[in-house]
């Protein structure tokens, strides 16, 4: 497919990532020595949303390396400066983390540091954001042409109308799934454009092997409004009423 152009990120997603694991084993450590009651619930809340931030950002760089793997590219956000600005906030907690003379109740919950996990939840969404898109994109990029075109009944292959139905709704209906699902989707997406040229072909084989009159009249009834009634022959009556052909056909007057 047609690689999508790169963005100048800057620092990448994993440098935060680095930085925060860094933050949070010092704040770890910290806490370790048994500080004040208000130090240790404001590192306790500090690590607890740091490590929620770091696990997602360590998903989206996992996901992002899937997606690669199955060849779709995605264009990766702009690290925005707010982000980057978190990365010598990162730096500077975790280097004061491990001074036991410095006091970092208040500091932790200061400006700095609440914008630096501001920031990297902004980065998380755009990045998710931007691997739900790609996935997206691969879905509208698999659909096949002819995927919303009437497909005739074929009476006594019910099965293979479920499969039609089946292929025509995962291929279709918008993605709502997470970024994390991405992958896994962009996968079964493959599978059912093969499926569909597979039953596709199956619907042509067996259209082949109709005679004409019924043919006509099957290819016509595949339109919404239904076969007109001067396709009903005699022939096409006597298959009607054969097997229980008869289901699944609307005729019209006109």
């Amino acid at each position: 497919m047609t690689e999508l152009p790169r963005t100048d990120t800057g620092p990448e997603p994993d440098s935060l990532v680095t930085r925060a694991n860094q933050t949070l084993l010092a704040l770890a450590d910290r806490a370790d020595r048994k500080k004040t009651e208000a130090e240790l619930t404001a590192i306790a809340a500090a690590c607890n949303r740091a490590e929620t931030l770091t696990a997602s950002l360590k998903d989206c760089v996992r996901i992002g390396e899937q997606l690669s793997s199955l060849d779709v590219e995605y264009a990766r956000p702009a690290i925005s400066p707010a982000a980057r600005k978190a990365i010598p906030n990162l730096r500077r907690a975790a280097t004061e983390a491990a001074n036991p003379n410095r006091e970092l109740a208040e500091r932790l919950r200061g400006g700095a540091f609440q914008d630096a996990l501001a920031a990297a939840g902004v980065t998380v969404s755009l990045l998710e954001r931007a691997l739900i898109r790609a996935a997206a994109e691969e879905q509208r990029r698999l659909k096949p042409a002819d995927l919303d075109r009437p497909i005739p009944a074929m009476p006594g292959h019910e099965s293979l109308q479920i499969r039609i139905n089946r292929i025509q709704l995962s291929l279709s209906r918008p993605y709502t799934g997470t970024a994390r699902e991405a992958p896994a989707a962009v996968e079964r997406w493959r599978q059912d454009s093969t499926d569909w040229a597979e039953v596709r072909a199956e619907i042509d084989r067996r259209m082949a092997e109709l005679p004409p009159e019924i043919k006509a009249f099957v290819e016509a009834a595949a339109g919404g409004s239904g076969a007109p009634w001067s396709l009903v022959t005699p022939a096409v009556r006597t298959w009607l009423d054969s097997e229980g052909n008869g289901e699944g056909y609307g005729v019209r007057k006109w």
